[in-house]
């Protein structure tokens, strides 16, 4: 807070307009054309951004939050976001196996593997997030096993395909993904 950014905008598909009202004016994205925009709170908390340009299926479900800190409580975020996940072991561990083992590692990336997908989200501090499928369901255990089990029942047109894992699988990504702070 206080301090202004510049936040780079890419997109991968169609045009998307990035909007954090009490922040800054609405950005477009294109593709293959980074952009950027500028913006700065002046108080601390958390600030609902959308995309504000009709980009297909779910484009009312393209949220996101904006959490404006002091520069201690900032400083700190980004020592943490650079730390590499914990050595897992047991059931954990079992499911770090099958995240690499499935497709899982061509569209994400977890820091401190040697997973390098950047189709979908970055991993890396998945349980650490408030909200799953860009805000559609708040980030809980449950939710989580519903997305695993089927994606687009959760968030339809998602990029994610359903997998048929099975519940042990599940069970096993769960685990991990907890580790994932």
């Amino acid at each position: 807070m206080g301090q202004p950014v510049s936040v780079r905008l890419d997109s991968t598909d169609v045009l998307h307009e990035f909007w954090v009202p009490q922040l800054t004016r609405k950005m477009t994205t294109v593709p293959a054309a980074g952009n950027h925009v500028w913006m700065e709170a002046d108080k601390p908390g958390v600030y609902q951004g959308v995309c504000s340009e009709f980009c297909g299926t779910q484009h009312a479900w393209m949220r996101f939050e904006v959490i404006a800190e002091t520069s201690a409580q900032f400083a700190a975020w980004v020592r943490h976001q650079e730390t590499a996940p914990a050595e897992v072991t047991g059931e954990a561990a079992r499911g770090r196996q099958i995240f690499r083992e499935l497709t899982c590692v061509n569209c994400h990336s977890i820091q401190g593997t040697d997973t390098s997908g950047n189709a979908g989200p970055d991993l890396t501090h998945l349980a650490s997030r408030r909200s799953l499928g860009a805000g559609i369901v708040p980030n809980t255990p449950e939710n989580l096993r519903r997305w695993l089990v089927n994606p687009q029942q959760v968030k339809p047109g998602a990029m994610m395909p359903k997998f048929n894992l099975t519940s042990g699988q599940i069970d096993h990504l769960l685990a991990y993904f907890e580790t994932l702070r």
